[in-house]
């Protein structure tokens, strides 16, 4: 069968069987089939190499790891999914160890299949823990699922399901006096939920001075702070984990994206003890078949391995510096040359190009595929293209990019 018949009989069948709007997006972008991954690089069927600099935060050790390979296949011809009734070891040994490199007073965990699943219990352990008020802020995302949209700010994603969970209130990003203003408009304990990046936003810090305020008034209503660490986590803005820069513990942290190396799904939630107490008094409060399987946890403790030997963190932080630099001189002299106001802000490997309005990133977007450099959008901020690449990349990948980069802004 010819490469386009393979094509277009898969198209036919995503269309009839998957997802008709999405086949139909795909075929309109006339996008290949991906065949194989190994490193920052991914092979189409027709052997073309695409440099990938997207995977939406998961690929922070690159495809195909070795390392986290050799760990998944030991775990899958020993006992890949566990009993659920026996002791799990492999859980035991992991939960220690994602413990030890997350922030002081975390200590329980509990291993879930996806980001938005580990919303979920965040959001349960809060009601568990009494608190009737959640406070989230604009631009957010933390996940599709009906608690996890309750807390997502966007109105596209919410307005179909609504209406969403009750007492959830919004405030604007960095503003101090809305914050205030919201607490002292909650009776009894509140809850906090923030990225301290805003990944899907298009790649927003928070202000140290809003964070810490956060902090302060969630220990005042003896509330919870819950860090969104799903994106930002596991070494990808430069420290191991974003929070580590503001000097804050929270009392619970999300973990995903790339906790499970690129290769198995696996998420989790980190808590202190206190926060974690009605789970420890009543283990059947919350459970999941599929969450904390060994298989998974065999790649997400090898992926833990790799960012500590590697020292994984310091690469992000190099190549940062290098990839941020090199592109604001090209945006620079775009800017200057065409009158336009293209700009970038990054944490480590967490990197936004803001081109202004959704077609533009839409533009750039497409013309960097067609030059084989693969990137992420941003669902919380359509104008923003996002660069989430492998601490991996070799000079040749970054001399591509720049190349790509400088010739699509032209195509704008």
């Amino acid at each position: 069968m010819e490469l386009s018949d393979v094509r277009e009989q898969t198209l036919e069948m995503l269309k009839a069987h998957s997802n008709r709007s999405k086949a139909r997006l795909s075929s309109l972008m006339n996008l290949p089939i991906e065949h194989a991954a190994q490193g920052a690089e991914i092979t189409d069927e027709k052997g073309q190499v695409y440099v990938d600099f997207g995977g939406f935060g998961v690929f922070i050790l690159g495809h195909c790891h070795p390392q986290v390979i050799s760990a998944v296949k030991a775990q899958v011809d020993c006992m890949p999914m566990s009993s659920r009734t026996l002791v799990n070891p492999v859980l035991a040994r992991v939960s220690k160890k994602l413990v030890d490199i997350c922030p002081d007073s975390l200590e329980y965990v509990f291993f879930t299949n996806s980001g938005a699943e580990s919303t979920e219990l965040a959001l349960k352990l809060a009601r568990a823990n009494g608190c009737d008020h959640i406070i989230a802020v604009t631009g957010s995302y933390h996940g599709k699922s009906l608690g996890a949209l309750s807390v997502t700010h966007r109105d596209e994603f919410r307005a179909p399901f609504m209406p969403l969970f009750n007492n959830v209130e919004f405030v604007e990003r960095d503003n101090l006096d809305a914050l205030q203003a919201a607490f002292e408009c909650c009776e009894g304990k509140v809850a906090f939920i923030a990225e301290p990046v805003q990944g899907e936003g298009g790649v927003y810090t928070l202000s140290y001075e809003f964070l810490h305020k956060a902090k302060a008034l969630c220990s005042q209503s003896q509330g919870l702070f819950i860090c969104d660490e799903i994106q930002s986590g596991l070494a990808r803005t430069g420290s191991m984990w974003a929070i580590d820069k503001f000097g804050i513990t929270p009392d619970v942290m999300l973990v995903g994206k790339g906790l499970s190396g690129g290769v198995v799904p696996c998420a989790a939630v980190v808590a202190t003890e206190a926060a974690f107490a009605p789970l420890n008094q009543d283990f059947m409060l919350h459970s999941s078949t599929f969450g904390g399987s060994p298989v998974a946890l065999a790649a997400a403790e090898a992926t833990i391995d790799v960012l500590i030997q590697d020292e994984v963190a310091a690469r992000v932080q190099m190549l940062s510096e290098q990839i941020v630099s090199t592109l604001s001189q090209i945006i620079d002299k775009y800017n200057q040359t065409h009158q336009a106001h293209i700009s970038i802000r990054a944490q480590g490997l967490l990197i936004g190009i803001d081109v202004q309005t959704p077609a533009r990133a839409g533009q750039l977007t497409l013309s960097l595929l067609n030059q084989r450099v693969l990137t992420s959008h941003s669902l919380s901020n359509a104008s923003t293209v996002r660069l989430t690449p492998s601490a991996y990349l070799s000079e040749k990948h970054l001399a591509h990019l720049y190349d790509a980069f400088a010739c699509a802004l032209e195509k704008i």
